[in-house]
């Protein structure tokens, strides 16, 4: 276990390798729609959740938020009055541990008491997974496989985490996505790498900026259900960035 451990650690930059060869995983959706997919990990929070959620029904759309089994077990109303509000509930385990680091019983309790606790909150079953840092390596994509879990990633990542500025988020918004884009935010506050202070206000802040600024231009921002109706999954990243390459000025 600590060889196969230290192993994907030292694989860390190609970590989404291994989901796309030997799992299911999704990284954005090949579509000539106008649709992006807003999510958000490691929520419900009192403060940021409400504040995020309240944005986007300002401007009539959805978001995905990969919740937490603990923090949804603290704030279970948040999660019920999110469901009802039209955005979709899904799993982000209970702890979030690094899960390559953990045996297989403990992966498996961790995404099954978090799909519990979501089923009993808003009777939901089979609701989307992504696992913490994106850390998916050969024991959690085979245990993901056996209860048919496709994993959920990202094809944008705007950095709230490393403490990134709304501006700062905004130029890292505008120069990478694209019509089937998944946008990788998140609305419970933590510490940026390197000890700074990730505060989730610039998260509130530059969500209402990309939907003050797109929603006119006719995107539309939608659940990831939605969107994985509205095109072909992109099982890889790298082709996501293939896919931005080769339409960079075809935003129609």
């Amino acid at each position: 276990m600590i060889a196969v451990y230290c192993f994907l650690e030292l694989a860390w930059p190609k970590r989404f390798l291994l989901p796309g060869l030997f799992g299911e995983s999704v990284f954005c959706v090949n579509t000539p729609d106008k649709v992006l997919a807003l999510t958000f990990d490691d929520g419900p929070d009192p403060v940021y959740t409400r504040a995020i959620s309240q944005t986007l029904l300002d401007y009539q759309a959805q978001g995905t938020f990969f919740v937490l089994g603990k923090h949804s077990a603290k704030y279970p109303q948040i999660v019920r009055t999110l469901e009802k509000q039209g955005h979709e509930i899904a799993n982000h385990t209970w702890h979030h541990y690094n899960l390559n680091s953990k045996f297989k019983d403990t992966i498996s309790r961790e995404i099954r008491e978090t799909d519990i606790l979501i089923s009993q909150l808003i009777s939901r079953d089979n609701v989307h997974f992504r696992p913490p840092f994106g850390r998916a390596g050969f024991v959690v994509t085979n245990v993901l496989k056996q209860i048919k879990k496709p994993i959920i990633f990202w094809d944008v990542d705007l950095q709230d985490w490393r403490g990134k500025s709304a501006a700062e988020m905004m130029k890292i918004f505008e120069n990478n996505f694209h019509n089937g884009s998944i946008i990788l935010l998140h609305d419970s506050d933590g510490v940026a790498k390197g000890g700074v202070y990730a505060s989730r206000h610039n998260t509130v802040e530059v969500v209402e900026e990309i939907l003050k600024a797109y929603t006119p231009q006719g995107y539309e921002f939608v659940t990831i259900s939605e969107l994985l109706k509205r095109g072909t999954v992109v099982k890889v990243q790298e082709r996501c960035l293939k896919q931005f390459s080769n339409n960079k000025d075809g935003r129609e």
